[in-house]
């Protein structure tokens, strides 16, 4: 049976907002060989090459971004949704930044990205120590968590995910990371069988969890980081 392997990036494939070493690299790509796999990832393009190496993200079959709100194929467009978030939708997501009790705030707290916002309290310029803080931080009071409820109790039509360690993934409701099992599904046929780190309800690799389970198609393996992943690749 063909068999399509879909990896999540960040905290999965490489540490959050790390880039992948040479040594996992040349790893991955003995394990990819005579396999199809696909890249899904909340982050854009740019994002993606400073995380992994081209000689993987190349070698891909598919690479979904944004959410799998686009997606490229030998680094042609395939699809891309544009959305454009209400002004009211900003104007939340200002406020929850300003009330917010958490002190270390850092630069880009809004990013834009193809059919999707990106929201962090911290700020996308946190270094990676000021990642592991707000991190250890929002682990104690679930702001984001927080925050995610509110914005899809206000915005019926708009769903709010957990992603990395810092951020919220904000897109159009349904416009999430199954839009990829469920193209891959549909164009390849056969068995997807996906790896991620935020498997659990409101993470924003849930859905295309929930779609594998729904179709019964393949299998999911929920990781907790990069080393687990690698352990399970060289199982497979």
């Amino acid at each position: 049976m063909k068999v399509s392997y879909l990896f999540d990036v960040d905290g999965t494939l490489t540490k959050p907002r790390q880039r992948m070493d040479d040594g996992m690299s040349c790893r991955f790509l003995h394990w990819a060989q005579g396999k199809s796999f696909f890249l899904v990832t909340g982050s854009d393009k740019d994002k993606l090459f400073e995380q992994l190496p081209s000689s993987i993200v190349n070698k891909a079959s598919g690479v979904f971004t944004s959410m799998a709100n686009e997606l490229r194929v030998n680094d042609r467009i395939v699809y891309e949704n544009k959305w454009e978030p209400p002004i009211e939708l900003l104007t939340l997501l200002i406020s929850w930044r300003m009330k917010s009790p958490y002190l270390n705030k850092r630069p880009v707290f809004l990013e834009h990205r193809v059919g999707m916002l990106n929201f962090s309290v911290a700020g996308r310029k946190s270094n990676t120590e000021e990642r592991d803080s707000y991190y250890d931080w929002d682990r104690l009071y679930r702001e984001r968590e927080t925050i995610a409820k509110d914005i899809e109790k206000q915005f019926p039509r708009v769903e709010a995910k957990l992603g990395g360690q810092i951020s919220i993934d904000i897109q159009p409701k349904g416009n999430n990371k199954s839009l990829a099992s469920k193209w891959v599904r549909k164009t390849r046929g056969g068995e997807i069988i996906f790896f991620g780190d935020k498997c659990d309800e409101g993470g924003n690799d849930y859905d295309i969890v929930q779609d594998i389970i729904k179709n019964g198609d393949g299998e999911y393996y929920p990781v907790k980081n990069s080393l687990e992943t690698f352990e399970l690749l060289d199982r497979i």
